[in-house]
Order: structure tokens, then C-alpha cells, then sequence
């Protein structure tokens, strides 16, 4: 496959699409993330009324922003129903993995229809952000016990068991006055690598342990002849004597790194008074993500969010020096990503209203793109294989034989949707089919437009063979009358005539 030109890369730094993040993560170009770090929707089953009015009915105020009719301007609608879904997704899912589309039928029929739809929502996004992820890139998705079991389960399926890493445990403090189940005080972050070989890690550390303490107030580690030095000053005496006692003295000037950073994180969860509160229920702790973003990436690489709502990654991803590209459908999110960035990072709103590019169209995928020998090499490779099994060149979709030059190359499942240029997603194609899938039908949907108006070739040859039939009794008719006999009463007359006597005359 043609790969992106170098000088017109299909690669966005301090992007923010407004749209569906389907549609927009189908037009960029394969392996560009170094890292996708996500919040999406849970499947809650809340609105953001539910979330006011509780909200109200514990403190007494709104916690959300709300216009000059009362309404909200920052909201959520985490209810999901098989109505919601496009017909386009589901085409999507059949032609990317079969085996997807059984399990959320599975869970339909044990849980409900509305985590069904939830889950092939997520799957066809989940495939998408794989194709995205290098080689390299891992890719972090924040859930709660809302439906973490099932999006396990998709990581599973999409990403290979083999490349799970880590189910990290978000841990906060909060208090309610329930009293049917224990306090739920974390969220789940489920991390997997596209290739486990291949990864990018960052170790992180966190505390210092007792024996590291003791280290830091010394100033130096002795150890089997070996004396590391941490503070000179501290260990002026420990070296002196180390020196005559021949030890090997090692001099490092950083403080100890502390311990290797747990898979479970104790972070205050954001109040209403902080100064990164946004005014969304959902939003997460910059602190949080810019764990993930250290832990995954280095300097100037990519960080992909689908699903950005609060700006949270995008800010993370700012302050460590990197790129960082946004989805959201909700289009107040322009105004929200520009209010987070101007509070949390470095730069005026005037600053960067010219820096964070908003878009509203999708963009355009550069890699998929074949050159003429290669187009040339693929059409060869299908006449060969349609020859093999009949002896003459048809239309795929409408059965017409045709001609080598009226055929041409086209998609079974189309571009739009997914499909790529691999020789089992091609097809030969009449001109006339090509036309009418253009860019966003299935085959399956062009047949079944033919089909009703009675295009297809097989329809077509049955409309001649009964129109040649028509014809041939025509034919028939007219030579029958040219043959027919004359009337009876005319036959009768001649009789007449011919057996008629002459009249008596005189002789």
C-alpha cells in the first residue's frame, strides 16, 4: 500500500475535530498515536438532570453552568438504546469482526438492549483506535463498575488478551449515606499495549520506603565494598574513610527515585471550588492523566483522546510537551477546551484561540491511496481469480458480463466505512455500479436498490425472454391472419353461386 506522502502527513498537533469520532478517526491516518488516553461515556444510565437534582438535593446549589433559561450548558446523556445507533456502525462491525457482533448480541439477551448498543458503540470505536496506535503505543480507557466486565472483555477480543498490561485502580475519598452496598470510592483505567514487545514504559515512582529514608538522611549507600554516594556533604566522613579502606566510590547527584509506582493511585477527586473544575459531573483530575501521559509517551510524541469532553488529556498532554489531537461530539466543547487550556497551562486565551485548532469538517485519510501500476496489479490479480471459476468477466454486484475495459475496481465494503484497499475487500465493477456505491454503499446495498428496480442481469434476461416470447406470438398472430381462410358466409355464397343451374331458356 501507497504510504502518506512526507511532505503532506495526515497528522494534526493541538487539534480538536467536533463530530462523531467514528466518522473523524476514520479519516486519519493508520499508526499516528503514540498513546490514546480516554474517559468515555459508562453507560450509567444518567442524564445531567439526574446529576442536578441530586446534586441539589445534597448541597442545596447547581454545580453546573446554566443559561438564561435555565438550561444546562455543559451536559451528558449517558442512556444508550439500539435507536441510537447509525445503520453505518453496524455494517462496520460486520465486515471488521463478526465475533464482536455475537458477543454484544450475547449480552443483550442476558443484560439489556441498552448495554448492547452501548458495547457495539464502543467496539466500533475500540477497532478504530487500534488501527490508530503504533506499534509502540498503548492505549488507557477509564471506566467504573457501570460495565467494566464488558469492556474487558471488547479489550480482550480487539487488542489480544497477551497485551494486557494493567487494571489500575483510581482511589478517592467520598462519602454518601447509601445503605445498600459499600462505598464505591474508585474508577478502573484498563491499559493495554498494541504489541507487548514493542511497547514504550516509562517507569514512574512514587513514595520513598523506610530503608530509602534512612539512605536520604545519610547522604550514601554502602554496600559489599561499594560506597554510592548520594550528598557529599552528608557523607564527607563515610568517603575519608571509605578511601582508606579501598572501597570503589561512586558518586551520583540525583535524589532517590523512591519505589516504583503501584497499580493503585490515591487521588482526591475534583470539588466543586477547584480551579480545574469545568462545570461537567464527569470530569477527572489533570494529576490523573498526566500520570498515564508520562507513563506512555516521551517529548513530542502524540496523544490521541476520542472522547475529550473536559479537556483533561489535552491539558495533561500540553504541560508534558506533547502533541495532542481531540474528538467530542458536543459542540461546546470549542469553548471549554480554549477556557481549560487558558486556566491550566501556559498561554492567554488570545494565545491560544490561534493555537488549539477547531474543526467541524473530517479530515482526509493520505495513506490509503494506490498508485496506477498497483490499481493495474490488483484488477489483473481479480480477472485471473473470476476467470478460474467462469469463462467469461461479469459485474460482481449486478452479474452483467462485461468487457475487460468496461470493468472497474471497486469496494465490497466502502471506504467510508472502514473498508481499506486489500485484495479481499476488492471487486470487478460495471461503471454503472461503481457510480452508485460511490464512496459510502455497500455491495449489498446497491444490489438491493437494483433488485427493486428490476436491474439486475439475471432480472433483465427474464424480461427479454418473456418480451422475445410476446414477440414471437405476434409474430404468429399476424401470419395467421394472412393465412386465415375467407369467412364461412362468403364460401357459402360461392357454393351457391358455382351449383347454380342455368336458367330455362327457349329453344
Amino acid at each position: 500500500m501507497k504510504t502518506a506522502s512526507p511532505n503532506k502527513p495526515n497528522r494534526y498537533n493541538r487539534y480538536v475535530f467536533i463530530g462523531d469520532n467514528r466518522e473523524v478517526m476514520l479519516g486519519l491516518n493508520a499508526e499516528i498515536a503514540d498513546a490514546i488516553i480516554t474517559d468515555p461515556p459508562f453507560n450509567s444510565g444518567q442524564t445531567l438532570e439526574d446529576a442536578q437534582r441530586k446534586s441539589v438535593r445534597k448541597t442545596g446549589r447547581r454545580d453546573y453552568p446554566v443559561d438564561e433559561h435555565g438550561n444546562p450548558t455543559r451536559g451528558f446523556d449517558d442512556k444508550w438504546s439500539i435507536k441510537d445507533l447509525k445503520r453505518a456502525e453496524i455494517d462496520f462491525l460486520k465486515y471488521k469482526d463478526t465475533d464482536l457482533l455475537e458477543f454484544t448480541d450475547f449480552v443483550g439477551r442476558t443484560h439489556s438492549t441498552g448495554m448492547e448498543a452501548y458495547l457495539m458503540m464502543m467496539a466500533s470505536r475500540l477497532l478504530l483506535c487500534r488501527e490508530l496506535l503504533k506499534e509502540t503505543g498503548s492505549i488507557f480507557l477509564h471506566c467504573d463498575h457501570s460495565s467494566n466486565n464488558y469492556l474487558r472483555t471488547l479489550m480482550d477480543m480487539i487488542f489480544g488478551r497477551e497485551n494486557f498490561r494493567n487494571e489500575i485502580v483510581w482511589w478517592y475519598n467520598k462519602w454518601t449515606n447509601t445503605c445498600q452496598h459499600f462505598q464505591r470510592n474508585h474508577d478502573t483505567i484498563l491499559w493495554y499495549a498494541k504489541n507487548v514487545k514493542q511497547m514504550k514504559f516509562n517507569k514512574l515512582f512514587g513514595g520513598h520506603s523506610k530503608r530509602q529514608k534512612e539512605i536520604r538522611e545519610l547522604g550514601y549507600h554502602a554496600c559489599k565494598g561499594r560506597l554510592v554516594v548520594y550528598d557529599p556533604v552528608k557523607a564527607e566522613k563515610r568517603i575519608q574513610r571509605a578511601k582508606k579502606e579501598g572501597w570503589k566510590i561512586d558518586h551520583i547527584q540525583h535524589e532517590l527515585p523512591g519505589l516504583p509506582l503501584p497499580d493503585v493511585w490515591e487521588l482526591s477527586a475534583l470539588n466543586g471550588q477547584a480551579k480545574e473544575r469545568s462545570g461537567k459531573a464527569t470530569q477527572k483530575p489533570v494529576a490523573l492523566y498526566s500520570r498515564l501521559v508520562l507513563a506512555s509517551t516521551d517529548e513530542g510524541d502524540l496523544v490521541l483522546d476520542p472522547f475529550c469532553g473536559c479537556a483533561t488529556t489535552l491539558v495533561a498532554a500540553e504541560n508534558a510537551g506533547r502533541q495532542w489531537i481531540g474528538i467530542d461530539l458536543n459542540p461546546t466543547t470549542e469553548e471549554l477546551v480554549i477556557e481549560q487550556l487558558t486556566k491550566l497551562s501556559e498561554g492567554t486565551e488570545d494565545f491560544w484561540r490561534k493555537k488549539a485548532k477547531i474543526r467541524h469538517n473530517l479530515p482526509k485519510r493520505t495513506d490509503n491511496r494506490l498508485s496506477k501500476k498497483e490499481l493495474r496489479d490488483r484488477k489483473d490479480k481479480l480477472m485471473v481469480n473470476q476467470l478460474k471459476q467462469r469463462p467469461y468477466l461479469v459485474c460482481v454486484v449486478c452479474g452483467t458480463p462485461k468487457d475487460e475495459f468496461d470493468l472497474q475496481v471497486g469496494h465490497k465494503h466502502p471506504k467510508v466505512g472502514g473498508g481499506g484497499w486489500e485484495l479481499e475487500n476488492l471487486q470487478l465493477e460495471c461503471g454503472r455500479c461503481n457510480g452508485r456505491k460511490s464512496s459510502t454503499k455497500t455491495t449489498e446495498q446497491v444490489r438491493a436498490e437494483l433488485r427493486r428496480e428490476g436491474l439486475l442481469y439475471k432480472q433483465r434476461l427474464e424480461v427479454h425472454a418473456y418480451m422475445k416470447t410476446l414477440t414471437q406470438q405476434q409474430k404468429d398472430w399476424q401470419k395467421g391472419i394472412k393465412q386465415r381462410k375467407k369467412p364461412r358466409w362468403k364460401e357459402d355464397l360461392e357454393r351457391k353461386k358455382a351449383s347454380r343451374q342455368p336458367e330455362m331458356g327457349l329453344i
